[in-house]
């Protein structure tokens, strides 16, 4: 009898040397992801502490764009201790999970195979979408192995044309704004990757926004 291969995965931690709004972006997609999962019991870091470190973040931002010195510094300072922190969280989550890939992607990092052999991505899907904030919609996506960005896009004359919204790192909290308060959108995302440079789109969902 063949011995079972063991695949081999790993949470994806380039979030350290990306952008500051991938940064952000990435530890709401993780506190959303982590919040109440029991695979992931003991988190080094509560999330508490981490949305408190990525409001600091996301203030020190916008901050920064006024320009200065200063500024920069408290904004680097800011992001350093929100990337300590979510590396803490990945190693843990990556020891937690071990080999098993649905519970990695469950932890809302990114997540790459070591085998280096390009293939497909498999087609996400969307789980829900949310108009409770006026302008904008909240959208919540399954991740897929290898997926290195996600592109949304949206209709509102029922498919004929699409306009795309700005790349999100993670699949996990795809925020789309501006929005157009009764106007119906059919949304739809693909990842980005793997060796046809993206994925399918995914399941199409009607919704109005408010």
């Amino acid at each position: 009898m063949a011995a079972t291969q063991i695949r081999n995965y790993r949470i994806n931690t380039k979030f350290v040397k990306g952008t500051d709004n991938g940064v952000n972006n990435l530890a709401l997609d993780v506190g959303d992801a982590l919040l109440d999962n029991p695979a992931f019991p003991k988190l080094p870091v509560s999330l508490v502490d981490v949305s408190a470190q990525q409001v600091a973040f996301s203030a020190s931002m916008v901050e920064a764009r006024k320009g200065g010195a200063d500024r920069t510094r408290l904004k680097q300072a800011a992001r350093q201790v929100l990337t300590d922190s979510l590396v803490k969280i990945s190693l843990y989550c990556q020891s937690e999970a071990m080999h098993d890939l649905d519970t990695l992607l469950s932890s809302g990092f990114d997540v790459v195979s070591t085998n280096r052999t390009s293939a497909p991505l498999d087609q996400p899907a969307i789980i829900s979408i949310q108009n409770n904030v006026s302008g904008q919609l909240t959208v919540r996506g399954q991740s897929v192995l290898n997926g290195r960005m996600y592109q949304v896009r949206g209709s509102t004359d029922g498919g004929k044309t699409w306009t795309l919204w700005p790349q999100f790192n993670g699949a996990r909290l795809m925020v789309l704004s501006p929005t157009t308060p009764g106007t119906t959108y059919i949304v739809e995302f693909c990842a980005l990757g793997g060796s046809t440079g993206q994925s399918a789109w995914s399941n199409p969902i009607s919704i109005m926004a408010t």
